[in-house]
């Protein structure tokens, strides 16, 4: 009898306690600590995050314009003739597709046009613009072309012909590409570079 009692005053006084230990929340002083140190780790974790996100936005532009040169590629037939024209005015740049289909019912041993026989300003071909401002904050990026000797170049065209690529600078004559020309992605903030090699033959890819 005297054990049950015991028992009984011992849970009651646990109950209580456990009340009130539920019943009493935080203090001023833990909140404010759960505070300072969240944003201690906010501000400790911020640059590198932002550092992430800029590579992740750096792969994702280099992946898109190497799949626009790929295309050219492999649109690039005895059917038609596939243009990819490079444009950075500014430093902003721009980038045009121009699809040009033959005319004519059945190939031909002519097919498909050449580059140099071709008005890539008839707008009745079939083209796509893309453009990517250098200002952009979302990735602070910037692109340039290189020649096939690393020569920067602000006005760089490729035409694949039958998947032969032909390259012509400042609105000059197509010639076939000799070797390969890159296009340079660079991360402003970490300086990271990442590049799209498109060769005469073959299909463009992402090199590093």
């Amino acid at each position: 009898m005297m054990v049950a009692r015991f028992l009984s005053r011992r849970l009651r006084r646990a109950r209580t306690a456990g009340a009130a230990t539920l019943g009493r929340g935080f203090t001023l002083t833990e909140i404010l600590v759960v505070i300072f140190m969240i944003a201690l780790l906010a501000a400790v974790a911020s640059p590198a995050f932002i550092r992430i996100m800029r590579d992740i936005g750096l792969s994702r532009l280099t992946m898109q314009l190497a799949e626009i040169y790929r295309r050219g590629y492999v649109e690039s037939s005895e059917r038609a003739t596939y243009l990819v024209r490079f444009r950075k005015p500014s430093g902003n740049l721009q980038i045009e597709t121009v699809r040009a289909a033959l005319d004519t019912p059945t190939p031909t041993l002519i097919s498909p046009r050449g580059c140099n026989t071709i008005n890539w300003d008839d707008p009745a071909l079939e083209r796509q613009t893309f453009r990517y401002a250098k200002t952009d904050k979302k990735t602070l990026v910037d692109v340039g072309f290189l020649g096939a000797d690393n020569s920067s170049q602000e006005i760089a065209d490729v035409c694949f012909a039958r998947r032969t690529a032909f390259v012509r600078y400042n609105d000059g004559a197509f010639v076939q590409m000799v070797g390969a020309t890159k296009l340079s992605v660079t991360n402003l903030g970490n300086g990271r570079v990442r590049r799209v090699l498109v060769p005469s033959f073959g299909l463009p890819r992402v090199i590093q």
